[in-house]
């Protein structure tokens, strides 16, 4: 039996099952310093899952401009003419008391669970990727793209990063890292085996209101910014409204708006001469410009700087499309029932896959505890996954027609 070094220099089969392979991630700490001060990043990790794909023939390289918080871009090339197929994660955690961990400490009640931060958002799926992608024939004309970014659970830099080495034509970009656009994508966040095709959109802005400060007892000498950002909650709030009328998305219901944080004022005696909200709005595929509707809602509560912090795309993909139509056939083929379609209020990076012009669906295992202390992941659905991937790089690349 050959083997390879493993994470604690230790040798290890190269012929780990899925299982083994993703108590190997797990028990690396990958949680996001951006999200957690002093966590660890995603370095560790991406050196290891680096080695793994090594060791299988796979072209391999870590992309990103920060040297501690690496994507990895890897790729098994087939012979040639063929459709390639982009499989894509995170490797970061949100972090928290099980980060790092690779306990099961639940093997001996449930023995069908691996337990520990990141098993289910989302070890998991990278180790059913891994070993779908080094598992497929050595025979298919298209290429198996793998792209695990970093940064996922809070900027998604690494995912910008990628698609912009991606089939950029950069002659700056090194040629081993650099990739023909995939022609469909899967990405692998966990949905109990089921097929998303769509996903919401979300912007965040600040909302600033300025007043003028005054005495409390002399409240006629000043402008109350917090009484202007009251006409702009309750123009919120009809807006709020406005969106649940619109015609429902038939997966993702209706758009939403909300208040996250509010603060103004000084002290108790003094008008308060600024005012600031936080305001999310999360979006359907194909909704206008949030910021412009913003905008019109707020414009009567008065004079508000409104300023973007972060938007990113939803995504929405055809049932009828080609890898939608593959990955449910797929799926239906393990499980022996049709795959449930659906979709999801929540973003991933597949919006800047799609905005890309790589279609792409989601499917993932089945478990529980996403950002959550006990996290855990069924064994049995990795398995299952491990085998739908398989599938779906078969029947994609096999082929040379467009997707």
């Amino acid at each position: 039996m050959r083997t390879e070094p493993g994470v604690d220099g230790s040798d290890v089969s190269i012929d780990d099952d899925v299982a083994a392979l993703t108590r190997r991630l797990v028990a690396i700490d990958a949680t996001n310093p951006s999200l957690v001060a002093g966590g660890a990043g995603e370095r560790e990790l991406a050196e290891a899952v680096a080695t793994w794909l090594g060791a299988r023939g796979f072209e391999v390289g870590l992309v990103g401009a920060d040297p501690m918080r690496p994507s990895i871009l890897a790729r098994r090339r087939g012979t040639g003419g063929g459709r390639s197929l982009l499989l894509a994660g995170h490797l970061d955690t949100v972090g928290g008391a099980g980060a790092g961990a690779g306990a099961d400490v639940a093997a001996a009640m449930e023995p069908d669970r691996i337990v520990g931060r990141g098993a289910y958002d989302m070890a998991g799926g990278l180790a059913a990727a891994m070993i779908a992608a080094a598992g497929a024939p050595d025979d298919l004309a298209g290429d198996v793209v793998l792209a695990f970014a970093s940064d996922e659970e809070f900027g998604s830099t690494g995912m910008e990063e990628l698609l912009a080495v991606i089939d950029t034509g950069d002659p700056a970009i090194p040629p081993d890292h650099a990739t023909r656009r995939p022609d469909g994508a899967i990405v692998l966040e966990p949905t109990d085996l089921e097929v998303t095709l769509a996903h919401r959109g979300f912007a965040w802005y600040r909302v600033e209101y300025e007043g003028l400060a005054a005495h409390g007892s002399q409240p006629e000498l000043g402008v109350d910014a917090i009484d202007r950002a009251l006409d702009g909650l309750v123009a919120l709030r009809a807006f709020r409204a406005e969106l649940d009328a619109r015609t429902r998305h038939p997966l993702l219901g209706s758009g939403s708006v909300r208040v996250a944080t509010i603060e103004g004022g000084t002290d108790a005696a003094t008008v308060a001469d600024r005012c600031v909200l936080v305001v999310e709005r999360r979006t359907l595929p194909g909704e206008p410009d949030p910021g412009g509707e913003l905008a019109r809602v707020l414009a009567a509560s008065g004079p508000a700087r409104i300023v973007p912090l972060v938007a990113r795309p939803g995504m929405e993909a055809s049932a009828d499309a080609r890898i939608a139509r593959a990955v449910a056939a797929a799926v239906e083929g393990v499980i022996g029932a049709p795959a449930l379609l659906r979709g999801d209020p929540w973003w991933t990076d597949a919006g800047l896959i799609a905005e890309a012009g790589i279609p792409v669906v989601l499917v993932g295992p089945a478990g529980g505890g996403a950002h959550a202390d006990l996290e855990w992941v069924s064994i049995a659905s990795l398995q299952a996954l491990t085998e739908v991937l398989g599938r779906v790089i078969r029947d994609v690349c096999a082929g040379a027609s467009a997707i």
